[in-house]
């Protein structure tokens, strides 16, 4: 009789764990959904007069594809009183000689090179550290070298912030995704981001968690140092430089916010498989680094979720049974919210609605890329970025 119970039981467990993924695949789809509406363009506002002085501190390391770009862009904001502080970590390519020939060109532009990276830093929080020990003003701008702005973005991003009293505002910049990585794994990096935290969430200061993205920060110099900036020791080793900082700085007590950047900022990064792959797989390596067996079993998870509802429902289609109904409607109504969830990220960003079909491929990706992650970290190889290796701890 108790076998026959637990047998019985154990019949259950699949139809179990398909409502489970089914419940996982309608709270993404919805927060994606929320998260879209919650974000905003930056709202003008009235700047004091003098307006305050911006220091732009852009990191870069072989960069020499994108620095003149960046620098053009950033040079030609129609900010009255700005400043730009490259640093300069330990490029090998042609970047120095362009930053040179800049900085000759343009007395708000200055370079500092980065010859050593401290043991107990990682190379971009020790950049842009250094960068705000070089200069004085009372606004920070970091942003990365593969962005492009318009030139009223500055000005804009200002007067939101300091119109709403932040400390801290991102921007969700306007990604131009080339290539089949970008197209397969950014979707699915976005939904799991909005895990942390949705837009109206991470403007909430009774919310634990925020979202950010490191290639637009705009930071109030006062708060960044009153909270210790990458300095401290929990963020000066961390590769997620954004989120990380966004989350320091608001248990510190600063007020976070992030809004849209359609038509302001431009990002076009990790245009081939290997470089999306190396990219995303940099972005997790932190997060699992000091506890790989949950990277591990979110590998798994992510593997499973991805892959068994899409089995279980390519089966139904393919054969005329009719006596396991339930997990096949469970099957494909968990695809469908996958799909949705993707549909939803890829009408911001101009994806074709084909690319939406490849939610369940995306989750199975990403699950697999997790696998990679932990390898890294479990046989100490440590992983891989432009000519470096983070460690494993």
């Amino acid at each position: 009789m108790k076998t026959d119970r637990v047998a019985a039981a154990a019949r259950h467990i699949p139809t179990c764990a398909l409502a489970l993924a089914l419940g996982v695949a309608l709270r993404e789809s919805y927060r994606t959904r929320r998260s879209i509406a919650e974000t905003t363009l930056p709202q003008p506002g009235t700047l004091p007069t003098p307006p305050p002085h911006v220091s732009i501190i852009l990191p870069v390391r072989d960069e020499e594809d994108n620095v003149d770009d960046v620098l053009t862009t950033l040079l030609a904001q129609d900010y009255p009183d700005v400043d730009v502080t490259v640093i300069d970590d330990g490029s090998t390519d042609a970047t120095p000689r362009l930053l040179a020939v800049r900085a000759s060109r343009d007395p708000r532009l200055r370079v500092h090179r980065v010859e050593d990276l401290p043991s107990d830093w990682a190379g971009k929080t020790h950049a842009l550290h250094t960068g705000t020990e070089l200069t004085r003003s009372e606004w920070l701008l970091f942003t990365d070298a593969d962005t492009r702005h318009a030139p009223q973005t500055l000005r804009l991003m200002l007067g939101h912030a300091v119109s709403h009293g932040d400390d801290l505002l991102s921007m969700l910049t306007d990604l131009q995704f080339v290539g089949l990585g970008m197209r397969l794994l950014t979707p699915i990096g976005a939904l799991l981001l909005i895990e942390r935290a949705t837009v109206a969430q991470t403007r909430d200061p009774r919310h634990r968690g925020a979202i950010a993205n490191g290639q637009y920060l705009l930071v109030r110099r006062a708060a960044y140092d009153a909270s210790g900036g990458y300095a401290a020791p929990a963020l000066r080793n961390t590769f997620a430089d954004d989120v990380g900082l966004a989350e320091f700085m608001k248990r510190a007590g600063s007020r976070v916010d992030i809004v849209g950047g359609r038509g302001l900022v431009t990002n076009r990064q990790w245009t081939t498989w290997d470089s999306a792959w190396r990219g995303w797989r940099k972005s997790v390596y932190g997060e699992f680094a000091p506890r790989p067996l949950l990277g591990l079993a979110a590998g798994l998870t992510l593997i499973a979720y991805g892959l068994v509802p899409s089995l279980i429902l390519l089966r139904a289609l393919l054969s005329h049974e009719r006596g396991r109904r339930l997990p096949t409607l469970l099957a494909a109504a968990t695809v469908t919210a996958q799909v949705d969830a993707h549909a939803r990220f890829d009408r911001e960003f101009r994806l074709p609605f084909a690319w939406s079909l490849t939610a369940p491929a995306g989750w199975v990706t990403f699950g697999l890329l997790l696998l990679d992650a932990v390898r890294l970290i479990v046989t100490g190889r440590g992983a891989p970025w432009k000519n470096r290796t983070m460690p494993r701890s």
